[in-house]
């Protein structure tokens, strides 16, 4: 038996005297049948205060072939340590972003005990996290270890809770959101899967039920309810006007959006905004709740959110 590991995924490094956060983080893990890992992290720079040549970033180990991007291409990077510097291709002033994309490989990721694998990762970041979300995408032709039979016991074969199991009709596909994360704070994931049988009705009962007990919906409930989502989402724009139906596709891939995201990302004025999510409010469509100096915008469930 191998020991059960524990790696820290990118995390990133406060540069002295800067003051930024980091908006739409998404971690995309697809680990192989060999114990290996393709991991692709994508996140986007908000400058607060000052200027921001470079982002450092320190791991407990680094990675193999890395390769670093932004929306340009490809960028060159160097390492200090445990860190991975990226000189950015223009300066960041107060108010400015860039989104930049990390593609590298994990070795020796995945755990096994008796006939599971087990995958477990950490990430706990240095600095403030809006909208974050983790991907697993697993090996073709895994299955969910069931409670029952977890070799960890009590455990569910996955934790914490995700917000969705997905399939594309190959691989099983586990996805976990959180709206924030503040410095410091870890967020951990736990997923014990195995082969399906050879039998194509095991491989299809893998893919169609993702067994976590009484706690999560299996995965074929939620395919069986997306064309239900489909539906009702094309309903719903009939009786938006154009600038609500901007806001609604906004919350309908996110799932929840800060007011003033809207604002950057619609160009409406503050003003605007305000009158379109009492609008929307009005109709029943979502949900308001005060954030900061700012409000949290959720799409009801009713709706297809998760609010």
């Amino acid at each position: 038996m191998r020991p059960l590991l524990v790696l820290l995924v990118l995390l990133p490094a406060a540069v002295a005297g800067q003051e930024y956060y980091f908006r739409d983080y998404v971690i995309f893990l697809s680990p192989d049948s060999e114990g290996n890992a393709l991991e692709e992290v994508a996140f986007t720079v908000i400058n607060l205060r000052g200027n921001i040549s470079a982002v450092e970033y320190a791991m407990a180990t680094l990675p193999e072939e890395i390769r670093v991007y932004d929306d340009a291409g490809e960028l060159r990077f160097y390492t200090e340590d445990s860190s991975v510097v990226v000189p950015l291709r223009k300066r960041l002033t107060p108010g400015e972003s860039q989104r930049l994309r990390f593609v590298f490989t994990l070795r020796n990721v995945v755990s096994s005990y008796r006939d599971d694998s087990i995958l477990t990762l950490s990430y706990v970041p240095d600095v403030r996290v809006v909208n974050f979300t983790f991907v697993v995408k697993l090996p073709k032709g895994s299955v969910l270890v069931s409670e029952q039979r977890s070799a960890a016991g009590a455990r569910a074969a996955v934790y914490p809770a995700p917000d969705r199991i997905l399939t594309d009709g190959e691989h099983i596909i586990i996805r976990w959101r959180k709206w924030e994360l503040s410095p410091g704070e870890s967020f951990r994931i736990f997923v014990m899967y195995t082969r399906a049988g050879e039998g194509g009705a095991g491989y299809a009962l893998a893919l169609a039920g993702a067994l976590l007990g009484g706690a999560l919906t299996y995965a074929y409930f939620r395919l069986r309810r997306m064309k239900q989502e489909e539906e009702r989402s094309r309903v719903v724009k009939l009786v938006l006007r154009e600038d609500e139906q901007r806001i609604f596709d906004l919350l309908e891939e996110r799932g929840e959006i800060l007011q003033e995201e809207v604002v950057r990302i619609t160009g409406f004025s503050k003003a605007k905004v305000s009158k379109l999510v009492r609008n929307l409010e009005e109709k029943g469509i979502i949900r308001k709740e005060p954030y900061r100096k700012t409000n949290r915008l959720v799409l009801k469930k009713e709706f297809g959110g998760e609010g």
